[in-house]
């Protein structure tokens, strides 16, 4: 099978001739990566502010990877990774040095103390533009002509992360839990912006897509759920639904067989049969030392409604573990979601780190493939 093809058969719950592998990663990993491989490509990678980048294709076909990202425009914001910078939403980053890599943090929350009414008033980010539009469309038909891999969408925003950034965290679940009028509304405003931006992206480039992931929007920690099931259906679901299900009737318009990824790390299985019902096919990141988050268990109960994306650990298993020890975990990883007959496409449980030896993702890569 092609990349695209052994995609598509794992999309569709059908036996691919391997299980389907992507890889999400980071500047610093990346440069590690490609200074193990001794491959030399003539790119500048353009990172977001967590600082993951998209792997050249040349790197992602020799390592056997079958999945790419688009995204919206040229993403060369942070090519020359500035100290500080205001991202389109107001909301100003700092570059913070970590051991692991450099990451930008939120330093400001223009929307701290705001009010209900203040909302309506404040500079939303605009629309896509025609240039933003073009690059977009001239990318993917690039990779979906000139490579076999999966070409995965992603255009508009996290919701929830971006609520948390513009009133800074502490704030954003005080007001959720005691301003249910103010967080509706502020949602609202997120969720209309970010599913401009996905329809633009599906309008540009849907009729290549694989996959279209409608962002990342964290409901869990380590330990259990970060909100109750009573608020997130009562306050979260709804604008988020809405914006999953313009997705798909785009979609469906343009290209019927592009399936909905979302992003949630942490312990997420309780939500599990809302995102279901409410058009989602593929879950990422499957974090598996998260409660609740066992491959074989999640396969059981949800493994015919749902495409699973991830399932390799990065808090543990892949910075520390030997080569041995990740391959034994992705051999374990991939019975447990039985991904010889579909329904899994094995990738790290969030991007790789800095952390992470180049030599592990090259073992995870193999282990999989040898599956």
């Amino acid at each position: 099978m092609t990349s695209r093809e052994r995609v598509m058969a794992a999309l569709s719950h059908q036996p691919p001739d391997r299980v389907p592998i992507d890889l999400n990663i980071t500047l610093s990993a990346y440069r590690s990566l490609k200074a193990h491989l001794d491959l030399e490509i003539d790119e500048t990678p353009a990172p977001n502010a967590a600082m993951e980048v998209i792997p050249d294709p040349q790197l992602l076909q020799r390592l056997g990877v079958d999945l790419i990202s688009v995204k919206l425009g040229s993403g060369t914001d942070l090519l020359t990774l500035p100290e500080t910078f205001r991202d389109g939403w107001g909301v100003t980053r700092k570059r913070i040095e970590q051991a692991s890599g450099c990451y930008y943090e939120a330093v400001t929350h223009p929307l701290a103390g705001a009010s209900a009414g203040d909302l309506d008033d404040y500079p939303w980010p605009g629309p896509c533009s025609v240039e933003e539009a073009e690059l977009t469309a001239e990318r993917a038909e690039h990779l979906y002509k000139q490579t076999d891999l999966a070409l995965v969408g992603r255009f508009g925003g996290p919701v929830l992360e971006l609520a948390a950034a513009l009133l800074g965290m502490e704030e954003w679940y005080v007001r959720l839990g005691m301003d249910k009028d103010f967080a509706v509304r502020l949602l609202d405003h997120i969720g209309a912006v970010c599913t401009a931006y996905d329809l633009a992206g599906i309008e540009a480039s849907g009729k290549y897509l694989q996959i279209m992931k409608v962002s990342g929007e964290d409901f869990g920690m380590q330990t259990g759920p970060l909100y109750s099931m009573e608020m997130f259906r009562d306050i979260l679901l709804p604008p988020l639904r809405r914006r999953w299900q313009a997705v798909r009737e785009k979609l469906d318009g343009v290209n019927p067989e592009t399936r909905i990824m979302l992003h949630s790390c942490g312990a997420v299985r309780s939500f599990i049969p809302d995102l279901i019902n409410s058009g989602i096919d593929i879950l990422d990141p499957v974090q598996p030392l998260a409660d609740g988050m066992d491959p074989a268990e999640l396969n059981a109960e949800f493994g015919d409604q749902l495409v699973f994306h991830g399932g390799i650990d990065v808090q543990d298993l892949l910075p520390n573990g030997t080569r041995k020890e990740v391959a034994a975990g992705v051999h374990l990883c991939l019975e447990g979601f039985q991904a010889k007959c579909g329904g899994f496409i094995v990738a790290p449980s969030h991007s790789v780190q800095g952390d992470v030896p180049p030599e592990n993702i090259v073992a995870m890569i193999d282990a999989a493939k040898a599956r």
